[in-house]
């Protein structure tokens, strides 16, 4: 199975000179811990509500620091064909829990863990039930 038949197609993102109160209400009214940072449709980086608190606790004012000055910009993607058992090893190896989705050099959308983790669950379960078959 491809990534493009589990991916999110639809990714919340914002922008590199939006404010960490824009961030955090972005993430508040979607119920969601990870924002892609773009400009237009070019992955600028991502920021998680961990990078978040973090920066909460230096005491800075939220509505004076830009997005672009604390977010991850080494970010790992992957593309719409490849295989999600691949997207999981590169996952675990790179410790990351989303995978944004890069199609010709735009955001196409976004696997995350658990989204691979149903689909492996089914694929382990398909498995078993064809080797129990197959030892009737």
């Amino acid at each position: 199975m491809l990534l493009k038949e589990i991916m999110q197609k639809k990714v919340v993102t914002i922008s590199p000179d939006a404010t960490i109160r824009d961030a955090a209400k972005r993430m508040r009214d979607y119920r969601i811990g990870y924002l892609v940072v773009t400009n237009g449709e070019t992955i600028k980086g991502c920021i998680t509500d961990r990078d978040l608190v973090l920066w909460l606790a230096s005491g800075k004012n939220p509505d004076e620091t830009r997005i672009d000055t604390i977010m991850q910009s080494n970010i790992i993607t992957s593309t719409p064909e490849t295989d999600v058992f691949d997207a999981s090893k590169l996952m675990a190896r790179k410790k990351i829990r989303r995978l944004p989705i890069v199609e010709n050099g735009r955001l196409s959308g976004l696997v995350s863990v658990s989204d691979l983790a149903s689909v492996i669950e089914e694929e382990v379960d398909n498995f078993l039930h064809v080797e129990e078959a197959y030892q009737l």
